[in-house]
């Protein structure tokens, strides 16, 4: 039987665990996968034969704050204490047969939301709604419980089979989790101001370097949707920078046209438009909400939900901005009829002059590109059916760096 040299921590540091060696009351069975911060193993308890998985933090080369990352993160998973939330057991410390941290969570067998969207593009309505409801299920719990998650993308959604359910959502990686709300003994462990998450997936307020709560995994969930809807990124940039202000500065996309000629789809635009509103105070949709939405969607509800918050705003705004673009004309326009009246003389009676207004087709001809247009529907396209075209960028350098989670403290 193996164990790591407790006598010598430089030796048992030196070395990447492998199979059979012993940690704590733990033997490792094989690696799981391995990060820049630590490294993941199926593991086996030595008394009671149950496995789990065993996340280890590496002791070289890691930075300030890692190791109060782990308690915080362990607490906080089991104050949401949900079935949608994967669950962390243990945290081992350095001792005789443990050099570094640890935390012993669920061992999960399945694949990331993100290698499934890899391999098969966008999914069909049918599939990924249920996966949103369950996905905004768990949220509702974290939110409940008084935290915001922070980092949520689909490689933090691992989906594994059971009772029946092929994409069953269990929700990971807690290590950016904030209490908010007074949630007591927790300590502040970031400093305000900095950037800490994904960039393809960060609020604007987050990307800001902003105080962040639960509308900012709201935010998240509206890039999740729309990618899981299209099969590509509403926000895309070469640079990390430029992104970042794409989030803080870019109106979101619709849908595209096919898409929005259906009910689901004006549904889906609607529910993406509201989540990803640049202001957090009009985004105040709740998990709760979106998962009762995403419930009765994957039902066959798929009427565009009544009162999303944040829509009268946008059509209020959308009319201001129309009427200031063209109150200079309108002013022109007045100030020439009154010169060209007084050069005439009196006016003679005669009718308006008055351009008609283009019939409904004539107006949908000539809205803009990324408006919503009415296509004709004899035959409605399905949402997530649509000509996948280039293979989602998840496995592209790129689209790497931009899932990857930057925190200063790792």
């Amino acid at each position: 039987m193996a164990t790591m040299d407790s006598a010598n921590p430089e030796t048992a540091t030196s070395r990447v665990p492998a199979a059979g060696d012993i940690i704590g009351p733990y033997r490792i069975l094989r690696q799981l996968g391995h990060g820049t911060t630590s490294r993941v193993f199926e593991v086996e308890h030595t008394h009671i034969g149950r496995r789990a998985a065993l996340k280890i933090v590496h002791r070289e080369g890691i930075a300030p704050g890692v190791v109060n990352r782990l308690f915080i993160e362990a607490r906080a998973v089991n104050l949401i204490n949900h079935p949608n939330v994967v669950e962390i057991s243990d945290i081992l410390v350095p001792g005789e047969q443990q050099p570094d941290h640890a935390l012993v969570m669920e061992l999960l067998d399945g694949r990331s939301l993100a290698e499934v969207m890899a391999d098969e593009g966008p999914l069909p309505p049918a599939r990924f709604l249920p996966m949103l409801a369950e996905i905004c299920a768990g949220l509702a719990a974290v939110h409940r419980a008084g935290f915001v998650h922070r980092d949520l993308k689909p490689e933090n959604v691992f989906l594994v089979a059971r009772a029946g359910n092929r994409d069953f959502v269990k929700l990971l990686d807690f290590g950016l989790v904030k209490a908010i709300g007074g949630v007591a003994g927790f300590a502040k462990a970031t400093v305000e101001g900095m950037f800490m998450g994904s960039p393809a997936y960060a609020a604007p307020e987050q990307a800001a370097g902003k105080p962040v709560d639960c509308r900012a995994d709201i935010y998240a969930v509206g890039i999740m949707l729309h990618e899981l809807v299209t099969g590509q990124l509403p926000f895309q940039a070469d640079h990390i920078a430029d992104l970042l202000m794409q989030q803080i500065n870019k109106p979101p996309p619709r849908l595209p046209a096919e898409l929005l000629a259906s009910d689901l789809g004006r549904a889906l635009d609607a529910i993406i438009q509201a989540c990803l509103l640049k202001d957090p105070r009009e985004r105040a949709l709740s998990a709760a909400q979106l998962a009762e939405m995403f419930r009765r969607l994957a039902a066959g509800d798929q009427a565009v939900p009544r009162d999303l918050p944040g829509a009268r705003r946008r059509s209020l705004g959308n009319r201001r901005r129309r009427a200031l673009a063209i109150a200079p004309v309108v002013v022109l326009g007045v100030v020439g009829l009154l010169a060209w009246g007084h050069w005439r003389g009196p006016p003679q009676a005669s009718p308006a002059i008055a351009a008609p207004m283009p019939p409904p087709a004539e107006a949908r001809a000539s809205a803009p590109a990324d408006g919503p247009k009415v296509a004709p529907a004899p035959g409605e396209p399905a949402v997530g059916r649509m000509p996948p075209g280039p293979k989602r960028w998840a496995r592209t350098p790129a689209r790497l760096s931009k899932a990857m989670t930057l925190d200063p403290y790792r």
